[in-house]
């Protein structure tokens, strides 16, 4: 073999070895790329998760007093506690909101593009303006109290009432609930929390 050739041969395996570097090296940028934006789309997707889950916190302790950090349907064993929210917030904004409000927006867990379905999504302003008024920490210090105060006069119906069927304020209905809250305004009104107040009231 001549030198010519073998310096032909050698400049010729060079040229193979950097273009095999070089196609290496693009796969390897490549790889490290395509993992970083999984690993970003991941991250992307957990601080959505996140965002959502404190969503639904928040959510659920406006309406229910629970602060669980998933989506949870309208359950009348927590009316009461919304009843009390409903009240102090009405009383204290002068804006109407209902339980039958609460019920129908959360009758939708999804949005139509697909996506959960949070009080920031509320399209009326009355489920979010409510919520909102909730989270303030000055007016949960006011639920709080209210509810103190409330469950005061509920103790003192059942020692003036020990046949009464009820032992706390969770067994109440929202129309009972209005009715310690009108003891609550006039310490003079007469309280009744008849087992059927729902069917006498006018």
């Amino acid at each position: 073999m001549t030198k010519k050739r073998v310096a032909l041969t050698t400049v010729i395996l060079v040229i193979i070895l950097i273009l095999c570097a070089t196609a290496y090296a693009v796969y390897w940028i490549a790889d490290i790329n395509a993992q970083k934006k999984a690993a970003y789309e991941q991250n992307k997707r957990r601080v959505n998760d996140l965002i959502i889950e404190l969503a639904y916190e928040i959510q659920n302790k406006a309406f229910f007093g629970i602060g669980i950090p998933e989506y949870m349907p309208y359950d009348t064993k927590h009316e009461w506690r919304l009843q009390t929210n409903i009240i102090l917030y009405i009383r204290s904004t002068g804006e109407i909101i209902t339980l039958s409000d609460v019920e129908t927006f959360l009758a939708s867990p999804m949005n139509q593009d697909g996506t959960p379905r949070t009080w920031e999504d509320d399209e009326t302003g009355i489920i979010y303006d409510f919520v909102r008024w909730c989270l303030a920490s000055k007016n949960a210090g006011a639920l709080d109290s209210y509810r103190n105060d409330l469950s005061r006069i509920f103790v003192q119906y059942l020692i003036q009432n020990p046949d009464c069927q009820y032992g706390h304020l969770s067994d109440l209905t929202p129309e009972q609930i209005v009715e310690l809250d009108k003891k609550y305004l006039d310490p003079e009104y007469d309280l009744v929390l008849a087992p059927d107040y729902d069917l006498i009231l006018e």
